[in-house]
């Protein structure tokens, strides 16, 4: 009898040991604590997205002529060279055109002969001396001789080639050289006026028809790398070119610039506004999510930082950035990256930011 009594104790103080320790171990522990995710956030920004086409080419003059000559001959004066600025009426060179003078000088005493012939015979045909015959014979002689001298006194122009226009003129090449024998036609000078500059450009069809005539432009150009210039689109080619299926779109510079030294021959990058978008909201595009009835919405971070859903409607996409229209305002804090994997009401903590500059970078092409 006392034996059982004995292994009955025992084993009851074996279980009140194991419950008080298990009771300490509880106690002393306590419930577990709640686990953060750690997420990529962005805070909502006004920023620029809007779009900039961007283009490059070559400075040129609106107005390029090539000078050619009017007559075959010999060059015997040369006044002008490459880089030269001539007036309007200014001697670029001459020919020789002794031959012509003295065709001239011929030509000039025949009609005075004939002149004097009609005078004669008209005094002659008033008083019925002579036949209408006669006289319309010495008419006719007379306004031929004075058209041969017409024709010879062009011939003797043609000799001497001058600066023409309203505007001065800038020599951008020179063909040929004093001494040198030309024919009728062969190319002279090129040049041009600088007081009008412009730069063409080749746009898509898809970036052109956001674009208008009068619309304001930035340009930079290599030679001036400090600074700025401002174009006005002046006119849009109505057809796209064969080959490259580009519209040419052309810019001219205003004329106060022309003292800046800019050249035809510079590098010019133009920047053009095709959808301007200022101060609007954007999220990353991978911060979007769609529920099953295709709506959009991401997810906010609070103040307790647990993640709430909120539906948005959005706007333009450009690059990897969504515009926010409806849902979200500025200074809200939203998941910026892998958003798939979240919970609404799970605890976060941001281990990182998405940088807000990116949809100005993103938004210009």
């Amino acid at each position: 009898m006392n034996y059982f009594l004995s292994i009955l104790t025992v084993v009851l103080l074996l279980l009140l040991t194991i419950g008080t320790v298990g009771c300490s171990s509880e106690t002393e522990s306590g419930p577990s604590a709640e686990s953060t995710t750690a997420i990529a956030g962005y805070e909502l920004t006004p920023q620029d997205m809007s779009r900039i086409v961007r283009a490059s080419s070559t400075v040129e003059a609106e107005n390029v002529v090539t000078i050619a000559s009017r007559m075959s001959g010999l060059i015997i004066e040369m006044n002008a060279r490459e880089g030269d600025r001539v007036s309007p009426g200014d001697i670029l060179l001459r020919f020789d055109i002794a031959e012509q003078e003295a065709e001239l000088e011929r030509a000039r005493a025949e009609l005075e002969l004939a002149t004097a012939v009609y005078n004669r015979n008209r005094t002659l045909f008033e008083r019925e001396a002579i036949s209408s015959a006669e006289y319309e014979e010495a008419r006719a002689n007379k306004r031929i001789s004075e058209s041969e001298v017409t024709l010879l006194d062009t011939r003797v122009r043609f000799g001497t080639v001058r600066a023409s226009g309203d505007n001065d003129i800038v020599v951008l090449r020179r063909y040929v050289e004093r001494g040198d024998a030309v024919s009728a036609n062969e190319p002279l000078f090129r040049v041009a006026d600088l007081s009008r500059l412009v730069v063409r450009v080749g746009i898509p069809e898809r970036d052109v028809v956001a674009l208008n005539e009068g619309q304001q432009t930035e340009l930079q150009i290599d030679a001036f790398p400090d600074q700025s210039f401002r174009g006005t689109i002046q006119r849009i080619y109505p057809s796209s070119d064969e080959n490259s299926r580009l519209f040419t779109v052309e810019i001219t510079l205003p004329a106060e610039q022309k003292d800046q030294v800019i050249r035809p021959g510079y590098l010019a990058r133009v920047s053009m506004d095709a959808d301007r978008r200022e101060d609007v909201l954007a999220v990353p595009s991978e911060s979007l999510l769609a529920s099953e009835r295709d709506e959009r919405f991401v997810y906010v971070i609070n103040d307790e930082n647990r993640l709430e859903r909120r539906d948005v409607v959005t706007g333009i996409e450009r690059r990897n950035w969504t515009q926010i229209l409806e849902g979200l305002e500025a200074g809200e804090r939203v998941v910026g990256a892998n958003p798939s994997n979240l919970r609404e009401d799970l605890l976060v903590n941001v281990s990182r930011w998405v940088e807000n500059d990116a949809p100005q970078v993103a938004g210009r092409r």
